[in-house]
């Protein structure tokens, strides 16, 4: 009977669990994947914008905040390959921290969701979020 009344308070409690961890979706986050990677996305950082172009050919070139980059880029169904990339070496007072945050989520990209809207950018657990420009 114990038994009974522990699995019938775990199930509900187990239900709650999931949906409480489960990150809320975001606008732009309900159309269906995967789209192309093709076109201009970016992202806002402390003030300023970080962006990224991925061209039909396999290029991709942005503005890191401070610097801008350029590179090349593959995609087969929901996977992603991005680098070597190349950037210009300027510096910019408060912005390298997170310009080497986003150049290093870039290349290290594994996996990509895009919608017409929204691209994320995974690799591991770390996921870097872009909006259409």
């Amino acid at each position: 009977m114990r038994s009974l009344v522990r699995l019938a308070l775990a199930l509900p409690l187990a239900g709650l669990l999931a949906v409480g961890l489960t990150a809320p979706a975001q606008a732009g986050d309900s159309a269906p994947p995967n789209g192309s990677v093709v076109g201009d996305w970016v992202k806002r950082t402390a003030g300023f914008a970080q962006t990224v172009t991925f061209d039909s050919k396999g290029n991709v070139y942005g503005d890191a905040g401070c610097n801008r980059f350029k590179g090349s880029y593959t995609t087969t169904a929901t996977k992603i390959k991005m680098g070597p990339l190349a950037s210009t070496l300027k510096y910019c007072e408060g912005r390298m921290d997170a310009e080497q945050a986003f150049l290093l989520a870039l290349q290290n990209a594994k996996t990509y969701r895009a919608t017409d809207t929204v691209l994320k950018l995974t690799s591991g657990s770390s996921t870097l979020r872009l909006r259409a420009s």
